[in-house]
């Protein structure tokens, strides 16, 4: 019984040059293909990059009003309970720049994790060892 709908097989030998330039051609087609997924995947995480800053950006500026609300009531409840304007607001400046600077030295304390330290500890091989660890037990 012969199908219609397919090609019987081709048993005729294939010679090693016709193998070679077959395999070259699967090859050229798979390293296209894989190059054409991972340019498709760089242009999403670009898309998902620039989302993500976006929402960081309007996050931003939301933190950054709610704070200059509630500094604003503080200053309001302070003058309410009698206090002077200039000093309510002095304060208020004076507040702002203690958090300002905590905010600084806990991102100073951030600059270590941005060396790649062991990263490098591997690439350069100085991995501090110990005398007794590479010669047993020494007592």
């Amino acid at each position: 019984m012969n199908p219609t709908y397919a090609r019987p097989l081709d048993r005729t030998p294939m010679t090693p040059g016709t193998r070679l330039s077959l395999a070259w051609t699967n090859l050229k087609a798979l390293a296209q293909d894989h190059a054409l997924l991972a340019v498709l995947e760089v242009q999403r995480a670009g898309i998902s990059l620039v989302k993500m800053m976006a929402a960081g950006i309007a996050i931003s500026i939301l933190a950054v009003t709610t704070w200059i609300a509630l500094v604003a009531a503080c200053i309001v409840w302070a003058i309410g309970e009698g206090a002077d304007w200039a000093l309510a607001i002095f304060i208020a400046a004076i507040v702002n720049l203690l958090v300002a600077a905590g905010v600084a030295f806990w991102a100073k304390k951030q600059i270590p994790d941005l060396l790649f330290a062991a990263t490098v500890r591997q690439l350069r091989k100085d991995v501090p060892r110990h005398e007794e660890d590479e010669h047993g037990a020494q007592g």
